[in-house]
């Protein structure tokens, strides 16, 4: 691996994608363990262990999902949406990848056992860990190539993930943190619906049929939102019981809801450009489309630290 151009790293680790998705897990999972058992009672070498593991699965789907789309990254104007394709242009190759896999897998399959020691259920959550991994990105299941999979897929990410750090940290299933990363999971996932609407033209050159493929003439994005809009209200009463206050629920609850409905109208926006591409020469669409969903990983990034900040407070008042 001594060939591959340094930039590799930078595209493999792709913050963009991580933060909003794994790190903001994880600060949700590091917020309801201090709800759940206190700083004094979490076992934090645990948490930090389960963290990295956790990021290492996050960064191996990176890495298989480059392998499974090289062929449709072809297509991509990687230029017009920022970002880089180390195996197109020849900064590494597919069995380089390959082997940063496997080094990463061992990894994780070491960090896990280690865990299993201490919380006997971590195996399981980390199985759930891989079949994402693998289930939608290794090309021998390929479930990113099939309609509606990113619709269910990714939120279930972030559910894994604050689950499974909460539990390392306490040795609980805490039904707080199934909700709360539930309720980010359908928030972030927003601007993934988005990013298969603008690569819709790609895809289909490179026959991958996602939703937006088979569908065009349906504003996924906008869809999405709303539906993130009303599982938050829906999980007002539920929160309510396990936090044993309405307040600080409805507060949770409304705050999830604006940032929906924030990317309810930046999602309607990239319809409206993906309806206006599919019917007319626009060369500046992938560019425009990019901001807007650059602004809804703003948006959910948002969402994870006001939930963080009100968790907190709401901590230290009761």
């Amino acid at each position: 691996m001594d060939s591959i151009d340094p930039r590799t790293f930078r595209r493999i680790l792709r913050i963009e994608g991580l933060i909003p998705f794994t790190w903001c897990a994880i600060l949700l999972g590091f917020v309801v363990t201090l709800w759940e058992v206190g700083f004094s009672g979490a076992d934090w070498n645990l948490f930090v262990i389960a963290v990295v593991a956790a990021l290492l699965v996050h960064i191996d789907a990176h890495i298989w999902n480059d392998i499974m789309d090289l062929e449709i990254d072809r297509y991509e104007k990687s230029r017009e949406t920022g970002r880089d394709r180390p195996l197109v242009y020849g900064w590494a190759t597919v069995g380089e990848y390959k082997q940063m896999s496997a080094i990463i897998t061992v990894l994780v399959v070491a960090l896990a056992a280690y865990l299993t020691m201490q919380r006997i259920y971590i195996p399981l959550l980390f199985v759930i860990g891989f079949f994402f991994d693998y289930g939608y990105n290794h090309p021998r299941f390929a479930l990113g190539h099939k309609p509606f999979t990113e619709w269910y897929i990714f939120p279930w990410l972030v559910v894994a993930v604050t689950v499974t750090v909460v539990y390392a940290a306490t040795g609980i299933f805490s039904l707080l943190a199934f909700i709360l990363s539930l309720l980010h999971g359908l928030t972030v996932t927003c601007f993934v619906v988005s990013m298969m609407r603008r690569d819709a033209h790609s895809d289909r050159l490179g026959g991958k049929c996602t939703s937006s493929v088979q569908y065009p003439k349906l504003p996924h994005s906008t869809m999405y939102g709303i539906i993130t809009l009303l599982v938050s209200v829906l999980m007002l009463y539920p929160l309510a019981r396990i936090l044993g206050n309405m307040e600080l629920a409805y507060i949770l609850v409304l705050t999830t809801a604006i940032i929906a409905g924030i990317n309810t109208i930046l999602g309607a926006g990239i319809d409206h450009l993906c309806t206006r591409a599919m019917y007319s020469v626009f060369p500046d669409f992938e560019l425009k489309a990019h901001k807007l969903i650059l602004e809804q990983v703003g948006a959910s990034m948002v969402h994870a630290g006001a939930i963080t900040v009100i968790l907190l407070v709401f901590e230290r008042v009761l």
